[in-house]
């Protein structure tokens, strides 16, 4: 009479016990989905504008040097605290001649602008668009850069308007409006080389 109730008790014992063990057990092979950014796939274009009708005239860096970079919790986080470097020897345009003139006679007339530089960070936004803000270095100063991001297939897609001014650049907008001054000139008469360049660049986002 006594084994039944103590055998009964002891495979009951048993049975909680194992499912206890079996319900707290946690999957430790899963680990959390991090971002990057894939410093290979940078792109970085411009367009700048020439006569009062405001002719775009468009461009890119063939070569971004990224520095500090980090993996992130989430896909727009990969480009906070980024560090990149431009030389402007990259610049690249299809004409040669205004190559030329754009590294010699406008950032060559720049304080120390062999290469533009700048850092991401102070991003406002979610996983699809946002804001931020980057600090970007030319012409010897260092001025705060607004610009809007959107992301998709994989990327994130930056925009942003540039003033040459707020850098000090009027000598240098000066130059190249001498340098180009027949280029520069509309249907009337007047030259003028704009001091807003348009900027947009990409770069790829991998999962880690």
């Amino acid at each position: 009479m006594r084994i039944l109730p103590i055998t009964f008790l002891t495979v009951c014992t048993l049975f909680w016990s194992c499912g206890g063990a079996e319900s707290t057990t946690t999957d430790n092979s899963k680990s959390e989905v991090k971002y990057q950014i894939d410093t290979e796939s940078v792109s970085l274009k411009w367009v700048a504008y020439k006569t009062t009708a405001k002719l775009g005239v468009g461009g890119e860096f063939g070569k971004i040097n990224i520095g500090d970079y980090a993996l992130a919790d989430s896909p727009e986080g990969a480009i906070d605290e980024v560090t990149f470097t431009v030389p402007v020897s990259s610049l690249f345009t299809g004409n040669t001649d205004r190559d030329w003139k754009l590294v010699n006679l406008f950032f060559g007339v720049m304080d120390k602008t062999e290469f533009l530089k700048g850092t991401f960070h102070a991003l406002e936004g979610d996983a699809t668009s946002g804001k931020g803000v980057m600090d970007l270095t030319m012409n010897n100063k260092t001025c705060d850069l607004p610009y809007d991001y959107i992301i998709a297939n994989d990327s994130i897609f930056i925009t942003t308007k540039l003033n040459i001014n707020e850098w000090n650049g009027q000598e240098a907008l000066d130059s190249i409006n001498e340098a180009c001054y027949e280029l520069h000139k509309g249907d009337d008469g007047v030259s003028k080389t704009w001091e807003e360049v348009d900027i947009k660049a990409s770069v790829a986002i991998v999962k880690k």
